[in-house]
């Protein structure tokens, strides 16, 4: 009976030099995990926009590291999920380093989905949920979560209508200029026609045009469209009004209305 009494007594030492020692190398490890991130970049994609994160991991420690999973949730403003991402990599063994990328994609169908005039118009961003989990040494799950943003620019910042001057165009009709400009705050250039509609203070529409549009990304915008109207529907070109904007591309239709005057 004292063997055995013994015996367990030993084996619990025993059992108690291992935990303490794998807590110990464990932090250890812990300590000497690298993590460097990459900076993020916003791409153009084949549907709409890429957000790349590139991330290295450099496993210094006494164990390996599996199954490593990272996701993300992108959310707009109203919480309404635009994509939902997910990077796995299925082992770091001890003294090895690993890089990869997360890459987040947002189409253009889930953002023409939403209220995409102020999207258009105004710089926002999305909300991100980052989850972080892997397996330490094959025993121990750890995860880790927190949130994020990411900015949106929008293609037409700082839209702004000047204004319009009527000049005769020909013997049936009178030509408006009207100087346009913008700013293209996002990551891909914006190539289109756009057309515009022309409605008096009294919401009678009196003039039309359209006009080509070719704004690199980060550059500014400024240009005048010309619009036509009947020479006797000249007079209701009042001062003021709203235009009904629309911008097509072969990809995707917008449009939008603005005051001016």
């Amino acid at each position: 009976m004292k063997i055995t009494i013994r015996m367990l007594s030993i084996a619990a030492i025993i059992l108690w030099i291992v935990i303490l020692f794998f807590s110990v190398t464990a932090v250890y490890s812990v300590m000497n995990l690298g993590i460097d991130a990459g900076e993020v970049q916003m791409l153009p994609s084949g549907n709409g926009i890429a957000f790349s994160l590139p991330f290295a991991i450099t496993n210094n420690g006494y164990y390996e590291l599996a199954d490593l999973n990272l996701t993300t949730c992108v959310t707009d403003p109203d919480g309404k999920v635009l994509d939902l991402t997910e990077t796995f990599v299925p082992s770091i063994p001890r003294g090895s380093n690993v890089d990869a990328t997360h890459t987040i994609s947002v189409d253009l169908d889930s953002i023409l989905s939403m209220n995409y005039v102020s999207l258009l118009l105004n710089d926002s961003s999305f909300n991100v949920e980052i989850l972080a989990g892997l397996n330490f040494a094959r025993a121990i799950p750890v995860q880790l979560s927190t949130n994020t943003t990411i900015p949106w620019g929008a293609p037409f910042a700082h839209f702004s209508i000047g204004a319009i001057s009527v000049s005769l165009h020909n013997s049936t009709h009178v030509k408006a200029t009207m100087p346009v400009s913008f700013e293209n705050h996002a990551v891909i250039d914006i190539t289109g026609t756009l057309k515009v509609e022309v409605y008096n203070d009294s919401n009678e529409r009196v003039a039309s045009g359209t006009a080509s549009i070719d704004a690199p990304s980060q550059q500014r915008y400024v240009d005048s469209i010309l619009v036509y109207a009947r020479q006797q529907d000249a007079s209701k070109l009042t001062s003021s009004g709203k235009m009904h904007l629309i911008f097509e591309t072969p990809v995707f239709v917008v449009e939008w209305w603005e005051q001016y005057g």
